[in-house]
């Protein structure tokens, strides 16, 4: 069975989602087929459920449906989403396992990004982890570039 998902910011844009895949958005000003339209004819598909989400439009003037969907679709294990950037969080996952259970890994903390830029705020610092967690890629990992990187984003 497939999910369909039509995502409504509180400024009017849509987006749709087909079992997490981002399919297209939209503003409210298109002469054209809309999505909601689209969505509409999907759920006649056999074998489509389909979830009607509602949320604000994010503070970021640079916000994308990527973010907004990050947030909805992420899975919350143990109350833990890979999205949250606390000590806290990494915590309450890890207690999902046993103290015994084999891990690796690195973590990187506020002094870290400070070690890159300075003159970073806390609120550009959290924003920061969130850049660097958001555009994560395994095959590089987390290094000083990327943090440096997600620093110069979350100062624009």
């Amino acid at each position: 069975m497939h999910k369909l998902t039509k995502v409504v910011l509180d400024n009017g844009e849509m987006a749709l989602y087909l079992d997490g895949y981002y399919l297209g958005s939209e503003d409210d000003s298109g002469d054209h087929i809309t999505l909601d339209e689209i969505a509409t004819a999907l759920q006649k598909v056999p074998g489509i459920s389909v979830q009607d989400v509602t949320c604000p439009c994010p503070d970021q003037q640079d916000w994308s449906w990527y973010a907004v969907a990050g947030e909805i679709f992420t899975p919350a294990v143990n109350n833990y989403s890979h999205r949250e950037v606390t000590v806290e969080a990494f915590m309450s996952r890890l207690s999902a396992y046993p103290a015994d259970t084999l891990c690796c890994g690195t973590f990187w903390l506020d002094e870290d990004f400070l070690e890159v830029d300075e003159t970073l705020t806390p609120g550009e610092i959290r924003r920061a982890m969130e850049i660097a967690t958001e555009h994560h890629d395994a095959n590089i990992g987390y290094n000083w570039d990327s943090l440096r990187y997600a620093a110069e984003l979350a100062k624009e």
